[in-house]
């Protein structure tokens, strides 16, 4: 901030003191149950006007053994599963399918690329509905296939969550499975669309930034397709049991997905709310696996 703002004194933040300190805290209770040098961010978000209520970038601000000097919100890193609700948006768009169109989850060749399952399963026909929210791989990249790779990076990146590929390599099927990188930051801002009408925008941190022009957005998903998806993601079955804990009628307005990186790099868990956008990041930041 002090670099692109040389000029102020003082930087007005957008941050909820009480909530910020609540998230650090949370953050710092999870890690400690984990394995050595584990790290977490989390950026939380008003929906409406995607100003950061809370923003925690390392499990352990300085520590040595966890790298906690890098911003685990703003680094690059394998997005796993959690591009595929904005691929089965973009078919829905296309006309490619419908919230209950027969996919086919089964060993597939893609000119030589032969993705498998998490589970190592096969389920064989399933609705797009199942395989969203069961996150089945073969289904995802056969509907990259269909729609294309170029098209689907190209759509994420217009509305600001570009996706990183090394130098060289051309968009491509294994994108949907993780096969590139992405940001924290940047993924919360597109998830803030399936609230938001299927307009996404990047979160805001600057107090002064309260009510940005409207060309700061920018369109996704239609508005039929980000509430579909909305729908489906909405009607996942929660596997944490604090989830018992809240009200149904608010877990039924948390639209969320989760992630997992080749290896086990990298954990995600993002939703969104009629009210917040929550992303959640957990793993190494120097990259090493973290099994389970």
């Amino acid at each position: 901030w002090r670099r692109e703002h040389p000029q102020l004194r003082r930087i007005h933040s957008t941050l909820d003191a009480d909530l910020q300190a609540r998230t650090e805290a949370s953050v710092a209770a999870w890690v400690e149950r984990l394995p050595p040098r584990t790290s977490a961010a989390v950026i939380i978000a008003d929906i409406r006007t995607m100003q950061t209520r809370a923003y925690v970038g390392a499990a352990h601000f300085g520590d040595e053994a966890s790298f906690g000097h890098i911003d685990m919100v703003r680094a690059w890193r394998s997005p796993g599963s959690t591009l595929k609700p904005f691929l089965y948006g973009m078919a829905l768009d296309a006309g490619l399918i419908h919230s209950e169109s027969l996919l086919v989850d089964a060993p597939q060749d893609f000119d030589g690329y032969r993705p498998g399952n998490f589970d190592q399963r096969f389920r064989g026909p399933v609705s797009a509905r199942d395989a969203l929210q069961q996150s089945l791989n073969l289904p995802a990249v056969a509907l990259l296939d269909a729609l294309g790779p170029s098209r689907f990076a190209a759509r994420m990146a217009h509305a600001g969550a570009p996706l990183r590929l090394p130098r060289g390599v051309e968009p491509n099927l294994a994108m949907i499975l993780g096969g590139t990188e992405a940001r924290l930051e940047d993924l919360v801002g597109a998830y803030a669309a399936l609230q938001r009408d299927g307009l996404a925008r990047a979160p805001r941190l600057l107090a002064d930034d309260v009510d940005p022009p409207s060309d700061d957005e920018r369109r996704l998903l239609s508005l039929g397709a980000a509430w579909i998806i909305r729908q489906m993601l909405a009607e996942s079955t929660r596997p944490n049991v604090l989830a018992e804990r809240v009200d149904a009628s608010r877990r039924a307005h948390l639209s969320w997905k989760t992630g997992t990186s080749y290896g086990f790099r990298d954990a995600w868990a993002i939703g969104a709310t009629p009210a917040a956008v929550i992303g959640v990041w957990i793993g190494r930041p120097d990259g090493t696996p973290l099994p389970g």
